[in-house]
């Protein structure tokens, strides 16, 4: 929502939360509080090994985190939905990039895409079964996790509120389908943000800012291992024989990493200063529950 001033939106004015129902908000206020000192993290990346962003998203967030390689569920051979509700249930910070999708004809069936066309559903989600009272945070680095239609489900039947009602105290969600690379730099600039001890909303708002500040020079940087990492990968496929597992497992993360590189370098040819400045880049992003 612009101001009416040059360039400025609401959200630059103003910390912005939301909540599904003051119900809800007073679920998540009562609480047990944990201690933010041991606090473990968890991620879910690229359930169906087609999203190179997310491999890299969820490389850096480890890196910041240190979060233990048990703690990560990497791809289709990992991201399984027994593996995905484990792994929930151990963890106090939640962080999913994957496939999502919401079904406004059948708010029930939206859900979480993980490996082999497998999901969890928000009417799974809401079940009795699904509980998670550990959980502080979740961030739906995924398409669609908030979206609905208010007029006809008062904008409480979506993903990010069943995650609220399972035990979350705050969730990051979006409001449409998002952009892959996009996505991938906001999640990192908002766990910076939070690393420097900002709470979710403030962080939130400054991820919006920097990434539609970010500029074409700035990607390189961020992703300056990726063309390092797509020629080795191409040394490594080439040590097997073309009908080999090993050349295919190789010849999987290598077109990841190709596919990664080459949206990189059409960026940095256009002639766009700010390529990620427009709203659709970085407004889908909302937090929900407590800050």
């Amino acid at each position: 929502m612009p101001t009416g001033e040059y360039q400025e939106y609401l959200g630059d004015k103003f910390l912005i939360r939301y909540s599904p129902s003051c119900q809800i908000l007073e679920f998540c206020q009562q609480r047990d509080i944990v201690d933010g000192l041991s606090l473990q993290y968890g991620t879910v990346e690229d359930a169906e090994d087609n999203l190179p962003c997310a491999r890299v998203e969820g490389q850096k967030l480890a890196q910041i985190y240190n979060i233990p390689r048990e703690n990560r569920l990497v791809g289709s051979n990992q991201a399984t939905p027994q593996n995905y509700r484990k792994l929930a249930q151990q963890v106090n910070i939640l962080h999913c990039c994957h496939h999502a999708e919401s079904r406004l004809d059948n708010p029930s069936e939206s859900r979480l895409i993980l490996a082999h066309d497998s999901s969890i559903t928000l009417g799974e989600l809401m079940t009795p079964s699904w509980r998670l009272p550990q959980l502080v945070e979740v961030f739906l680095s995924c398409c669609e996790t908030h979206l609905g239609i208010p007029s006809l489900t008062d904008d409480i039947l979506t993903l990010s509120t069943a995650f609220l009602c399972a035990g979350a105290r705050s969730v990051v969600s979006t409001l449409w389908s998002v952009n892959d690379l996009a996505t991938a730099l906001f999640s990192i600039f908002y766990y910076q943000q939070r690393q420097e001890g900002k709470n979710r909303p403030e962080a939130l708002q400054q991820a919006q800012i920097k990434l539609r500040e970010f500029t074409k020079a700035n990607l390189k940087e961020i992703f300056q291992e990726v063309e390092t990492r797509e020629r080795e990968l191409a040394r490594n496929r080439k040590k097997y024989p073309l009908d080999s597992i090993e050349y295919k497992q190789w010849q999987l993360e290598y077109n990841m990493y190709s596919k990664l590189n080459r949206q990189i370098q059409e960026i940095g040819q256009s002639t766009q200063q700010f390529p990620f400045a427009h709203p659709r880049y970085w407004a889908a992003f909302i937090c929900q529950g407590l800050q």
